[in-house]
């Protein structure tokens, strides 16, 4: 829901970023389209007004009317009559088929003293005046016009030859200058009404709060309002457009109301859409809800009770989907821990079964160690030192074997096992072997090796080594401390080992061992050595052929 949420939000704000944007865009854009169409209308109409003043300013028959008709009503009046009707039916033919008479109210030509004038009136309450002339040039705005040199505008004024000044006018007034010098033969003067320019304007359609102007090149500007034009000051943010011909601008301000009316329905559609997002996020999570959080709820809850030790299967778990595969796999983990702990179970009862036979086979070694004792005691009585001393150490050796448990003894405990074993051989060999003991550190002998190391080695040494050899033999045990190990030599004066021999010990494939022993090997002993030790530790052997062996033992000090 947090998702949808923030998805919901982040899609109405962009939604409305880019919904105003698109639509103050649109709406200049179509303000400046129409602005377009109408500045271009109103430029068409003022230009056709402009390009008869221009051809007034250069016909040569106006000109020749201008430059002779004050000499010739000097000469001969009826010859002036004549020549200002011919020239006043020329303008009058033009004004006609030039197509601005619906543009223009009155048109004025004129010599520079206002006496001899031609004059042409559209219609409308325009009136003629002998003095039209004089009270054009006693206007404000002559002077400016006349001499600017190019066309200017002043605004509308009011009508300078009416007595109403109904309707304004903008005035155009050029000076007419002869073709063949810059004498200034006279002037003209044009009237353009605000009809017309209304007209145009009103067709441009405006609502309640937009605005348009219209400002002229020399500063003025108006604002067109109910169908006339007032003097108004064009605001900041308007859209404006310079008529390409007469260099007026219309300007528009747009319509904040309208504005705001389609603000409010794409407010409304982003408002729809932030529902439709906010409810299919609350559809989903109620899908996800079902779906999901659910299933894996009832998952975790599985899986705590087989914490708590229930692993009975729950077949309602194996939906037909990826969860459902999830608790097909927790179903079978219940079952193989459960019979994982079964398995344990009946190895524990046979555990417990072995060490109860274990517990019974004690009766036995029981037995052996008091009949031992009683042949010791019987020897003793009757003298017999030798087999007193047998049943002695075999009785030890015995009990050793079958009581003690631990793996990890004392050097000089294991010396005492192999004095015990070494007894029962040298009574056996008849005395014809000897073990020797040479310790160089007293403090050695406490270090730790394995139970029943040192015993294999000393019995691999008689039936291999002294034995064949067929006399007297030696084993020599030296103890001693080398590089920060304790090292044990075991060394006999019988028949050495071949090198293949040594790898064939050491690597398990000859049984050195036997009788008494015959499970525990060099092999063997070596291992168990590096298991409890490391692999940096075990036995080396050195050998000489009809020389000497030596069973090199190499364990840790300090462990």
């Amino acid at each position: 829901m947090g998702f949808a949420m923030i998805l919901a939000l982040s899609v109405a704000s962009l939604s409305y970023v880019l919904s105003v944007r698109y639509l103050k865009e649109n709406q200049q854009q179509s303000a400046l389209t129409n602005i377009h169409v109408l500045g271009n209308a109103l430029d068409s109409d003022i230009s056709s007004v402009l390009t008869f003043a221009n051809w007034i300013c250069l016909d040569s028959t106006l000109e020749n009317y201008l430059s002779t008709v004050n000499r010739t009503y000097t000469q001969d009046v009826h010859s002036g009559k004549k020549l200002s009707l011919s020239a006043w039916n020329h303008l009058n033919n033009e004004f006609n088929i030039i197509g601005v008479r619906n543009y223009v109210d009155r048109v004025i030509i004129s010599t520079p003293d206002g006496k001899q004038y031609l004059q042409s009136i559209s219609g409308g309450d325009a009136q003629s005046s002998l003095s039209s002339p004089i009270t054009i040039m006693d206007t404000v705005f002559f002077d400016e016009l006349v001499t600017n040199p190019s066309y200017a505008w002043v605004g509308f004024v009011d009508n300078p030859l009416t007595k109403s000044g109904n309707p304004r006018v903008l005035p155009v007034i050029r000076p007419i200058y002869s073709s063949s010098s810059s004498i200034v033969l006279g002037w003209v003067y044009v009237d353009i009404p605000e009809r017309v320019v209304t007209n145009a304007l009103r067709n441009f359609v405006l609502s309640e709060d937009d605005a348009l102007f219209l400002t002229f090149s020399s500063g003025h500007s108006y604002r067109y309002m109910g169908g006339t034009l007032v003097k108004a000051t064009v605001p900041e943010g308007v859209i404006a457009y310079t008529l390409p011909e007469t260099g007026w601008i219309i300007s528009y301000f747009p319509s904040e109301k309208a504005l705001t009316d389609r603000m409010n329905f794409y407010k409304l559609m982003i408002l729809i859409i932030f529902t439709v997002i906010l409810f299919t996020g609350f559809i989903l999570s109620i899908i996800l809800q079902q779906t999901i959080t659910k299933p894996v709820n009832r998952l975790i809850g599985r899986l705590e009770k087989i914490g708590k030790g229930d692993f009975s299967r729950d077949e309602t778990l194996e939906w037909n989907n990826e969860l459902g595969e999830i608790g097909k796999g927790i179903n079978s983990l219940s079952k193989n821990v459960s019979d994982l702990m079964e398995t344990k179970l009946a190895d524990e009862k046979e555990r417990h079964d072995l060490e109860y036979q274990v517990l019974q086979s004690q009766i036995n070694p029981h037995f052996l160690y008091n009949t031992l004792n009683t042949i010791k005691w019987m020897a003793t009585i009757q003298g017999s030192d030798g087999i007193a001393d047998m049943s002695t150490s075999l009785s030890r050796l015995m009990k050793n074997i079958s009581k003690s448990t631990e793996d990890l003894i004392p050097i000089g405990d294991e010396f005492s096992l192999v004095d015990d074993y070494f007894t029962i051989m040298k009574y056996r060999y008849g005395g014809t072997i000897e073990l020797e003991y040479q310790t160089d550190d007293a403090s050695l002998l406490e270090e730790k090796i394995n139970r029943f190391s040192l015993q294999p080695i000393v019995e691999n040494a008689i039936f291999h080594g002294i034995e064949p050899k067929g006399s007297a033999g030696r084993i020599i045990i030296h103890t001693y401390e080398k590089d920060g190990n304790v090292i044990i030599d075991v060394t006999d004066n019988g028949v050495g080992m071949t090198k293949d021999a040594i790898r064939s010990v050491l690597s398990g494939e000859s049984q050195t061992s036997t009788e008494f022993f015959k499970q525990i090997g060099v092999y063997n002993v070596n291992e168990r050595i590096k298991y409890t030790f490391g692999e940096g530790y075990g036995i080396t052997i050195e050998s000489e052929p009809s020389v000497y062996t030596t069973m090199r033992f190499t364990l840790p000090r300090g462990k």
